[in-house]
Formats: C-alpha cells, sequence, structure tokens
C-alpha cells in the first residue's frame, strides 16, 4: 500500500484535494453569501464530494498513465527506491488499475453531471482521460506541448468546480440563475478566469523545471524537452520571462480585489518565494537544485490557495 500510495503521489492528491475543497469553500459559497445573502448552491455537498472523488480518481489514472510510459525515463533519472513498477507492483496491474480509474471517474463525472443538468461533465472527463493517456504515450517527448497539456489538466482544479457549479445554475428550476447573471459575469467568472491563468502558468514553470531536472533520462529516450532543444541558459531565461508574467498578473488581481492586511500579505507570501526560486534557479545545476526548486513552486500553491480564502 504504500509503495502504491508513493506511485500515485499521494502529497500531489493532497493538495489538489485541498485545492477543490478551498474552490468551494472560499470561492463558490462565499460568493453566494456575498450576493446572494445565504442562498446555497444548487450542488449538494455530498455531490460535490462525489464529484472531488471523481476529480481525485482522474488523477490518479493520469499518473499511473505517466509512470507505465515514463518506466525508461525514471530508471535513468530516479534511485532504485523511487522505482516502483516491475518491482512491488506489476505493468499488468498498473494498466488495469489505469483503465479501472479511468471508468470509474468518468461513470462517476456522468452521473453526477445528470443529476445536476451538466451531463456533459462526464464528456470532459473522457477528454482530459484522452489528454493524459496521449500525453504519457507521445506529447511528453515533444517541445512544449506535454508541458502545456499538463498545465491546462492542474489548472482545471481549479476552473471545473466552478464550470460545474455555472451548468447546474443554469438549470436551476428556480431561475437562480437569472438573478446571478450579473454577478457571475462580473465577480464569480472574473476571480476564477485569473486563478485559473495563474495556476496555468505556475504549473507550466513548474514543469520546465521538471524538465530540467530530468533532462539526462530525457535526452537518453530521445525526448525533445525545451532544455534539450535550446540549452539551459535559454530555458533559465524563458522561465525568468514566465514568473515575471506570473507575478504580474498575480499582483494586478491582488490589488484589483484586496486591500489593507490581505493585500500585503498575500502579495508578500506569493512574490518573496517566487523573487527566491527566481535566485535560485540561476546557480541551480544538479538534480538536487532542481528537485528543490520543484518542490518551492508547491510552496507557492499553496500560498495561492491561501489567497483564495482571503477572498472570503
Amino acid at each position: 500500500m504504500k509503495d502504491f500510495l508513493n506511485l500515485i503521489r499521494w502529497k500531489s492528491l493532497l493538495l489538489c484535494l485541498i485545492a477543490l475543497v478551498v474552490v468551494r469553500l472560499f470561492l463558490i459559497d462565499s460568493f453566494y453569501e456575498t450576493f446572494v445573502g445565504g442562498a446555497i448552491s444548487p450542488i449538494s455537498t455530498f455531490e460535490y464530494f462525489v464529484f472531488c472523488i471523481a476529480v481525485l480518481f482522474l488523477a490518479i489514472a493520469s499518473v499511473l498513465i505517466n509512470e507505465y510510459f515514463d518506466q525508461d525515463i525514471d530508471g535513468i533519472n530516479r534511485a532504485e527506491k523511487d522505482l516502483y513498477i516491475g518491482r512491488s507492483i506489476s505493468e499488468k496491474t498498473v494498466l488495469n488499475l489505469f483503465y479501472v480509474f479511468s471508468i470509474v471517474s468518468v461513470l462517476m463525472a456522468y452521473v453526477i453531471g445528470y443529476l445536476n443538468g451538466f451531463l456533459h461533465l462526464g464528456s470532459l472527463f473522457i477528454v482530459f482521460v484522452f489528454m493524459s493517456y496521449f500525453y504519457s504515450l507521445k506529447y511528453k517527448r515533444s517541445l512544449i506541448v506535454g508541458n502545456l497539456v499538463v498545465a491546462i489538466l492542474y489548472s482545471m482544479v481549479i476552473l471545473l468546480p466552478v464550470l460545474f457549479e455555472l451548468f447546474a445554475l443554469m438549470n436551476n428550476p428556480g431561475g437562480l440563475f437569472k438573478v446571478l447573471v450579473v454577478s457571475l459575469k462580473e465577480e464569480l467568472l472574473y476571480a476564477t478566469v485569473f486563478l485559473t491563468a495563474i495556476t496555468f502558468l505556475l504549473t507550466f514553470i513548474r514543469e520546465i523545471i521538471g524538465d530540467m531536472q530530468d533532462e539526462e533520462g530525457d535526452r537518453e529516450c530521445g525526448c525533445r524537452s525545451f532544455v534539450i532543444s535550446f540549452g539551459e541558459r535559454n530555458t533559465k531565461t524563458f522561465v525568468y520571462i514566465i514568473s515575471l508574467i506570473f507575478i504580474a498578473l498575480t499582483l494586478f488581481f491582488l490589488f484589483t480585489n484586496f486591500k489593507g492586511t490581505s493585500l500585503i500579505i498575500c502579495a508578500l507570501i506569493i512574490c518573496i518565494p517566487m523573487f527566491f526560486f527566481m535566485k535560485e534557479l540561476k546557480n541551480a545545476k544538479s538534480i538536487q537544485d532542481y528537485g528543490f526548486l520543484s518542490e518551492l513552486l508547491k510552496m507557492v500553491f499553496v500560498s495561492g490557495l491561501f489567497m483564495i480564502i482571503n477572498i472570503y
């Protein structure tokens, strides 16, 4: 069980679950409290719980298929103790678990979507399953495309709950959507788009750092990552540019939505780690250096969740 939990990267899954809960409690629910005087979401707590499980199952399936196709690369980049497929878990088991988690996730999405007037929530999950599969099979080894696919999938953790909420509102028999339509456009969707973009950029940066960490294995296995195609120096310059865009976008969002102490605290807990990240990136050379930078970006993501909490 311990090896399986490590294989599916349980810490990242826990962050995903926390993000889903934070979006519901401090973005969606606070929207209702502010603009509808305490009205509740048409999606019940239990239904949202099922939705979260479906998302987690989808994430597990994505990790499993990625690990399945990455065995040759991981055999070079990872220590023996970090290799689980073929040692404690067979290849066949990993592939079968991918199918099981994918199918169960899609079925749960169809059921919960149907109950809330958004049947095609399941169709979206099918798209995400295929994106994960073809990313692991092909796009991961292509220039930039793989990084963009992962960034899109991770940013869905912020966007998908709000889309689900929006379609549930549109099919609300009480006409709640008509009452909220202006506020939806001006407040909830505005905040969600910015937060999704910020999450996308942060994940994209982390994926580039991951490529730099895995350069040796990627090179031997014929991958065309950014660092292999353009070199370490140019890759670092590219990361600096994306990081500055991330900081600028975050500060713009903060200054247009926060005031006083909340503004200062959120700006500090996000920008200070990012500037420290950029400083450490300059001298990063080893796998350990890039591993530390990747973990640092996870801390920035947690800071972003704190920013959402402050929206409340």
